[in-house]
């Protein structure tokens, strides 16, 4: 019962691994490209710096949570 408890648990997490990764380099590019194209507007650099940073801490979110759930899974006894 356990092992399929785990491997549930597994498979959850590496699948929120993959979408938040998507995700990340999509609105990290979004965002890139949006400072990118600001021809010097300050207002337009600072909303895609803020895409990119808000980009960045998703994932770093994501990251901790796929670390929170794998120490999870390895203290769950076999």
């Amino acid at each position: 019962m356990e092992s399929s408890i785990n491997g549930f648990i597994t498979n959850l997490v590496n699948i929120a691994w993959g979408v938040a990764l998507g995700a990340f380099m999509l609105f990290f590019i979004v965002g890139a490209f949006i400072y990118m194209s600001a021809a010097g507007n300050t207002r337009q650099m600072d909303r895609g710096k803020s895409a990119m940073m808000n980009a960045t801490a998703g994932l770093v979110l994501v990251l901790s949570a796929r670390v929170i759930g794998t120490t999870f899974v390895s203290a769950i006894p076999h």
